[in-house]
């Protein structure tokens, strides 16, 4: 099945400026948290965490931090994903030690599917709706 990569521009409104802003900065601090989990596993317990470790502890970490059941779970997921990706092409030395990232670095979330947006377009602008 091929991917799709689709970017949008927004303009959104002051509030709607805020609500992003701190969606990505929930992103950005889960992609860091789960950083540290790898690493701090790895130097205390020589024990190494996957991605479906992570991804089974998503549910337990929602319930802790509240705030993250606002987002949804396929984007969370994603970031999860991009954590692994980073450390995959570490260790096949394509790429260097994944790092810690302040939210100015870190670009944006990723919504694997359809849910959770919808484009609503006429061909020239349009809408972009996420839920």
């Amino acid at each position: 099945m091929p991917t799709r990569r689709t970017t949008f521009r927004l303009y959104p409104t002051a509030a709607q400026e805020k609500i992003l802003y701190d969606w990505r900065r929930m992103h950005c601090y889960l992609y860091n948290s789960a950083l540290a989990d790898r690493r701090d596993s790895y130097r205390h317990e020589q024990k190494t965490v996957t991605y479906f470790d992570q991804q089974n502890r998503l549910p337990a970490f929602k319930e802790v931090w509240f705030e993250y059941k606002l987002l949804g779970s396929h984007a969370l997921q994603a970031t999860l994903k991009r954590v692994d990706f980073a450390y995959q092409r570490f260790f096949n030395k394509i790429g260097g030690y994944p790092k810690f990232k302040s939210i100015r670095h870190y670009s944006g979330w990723t919504y694997p599917c359809t849910s959770g947006w919808k484009a609503l377009t006429d061909g020239v602008n349009g809408y972009l709706q996420l839920s």
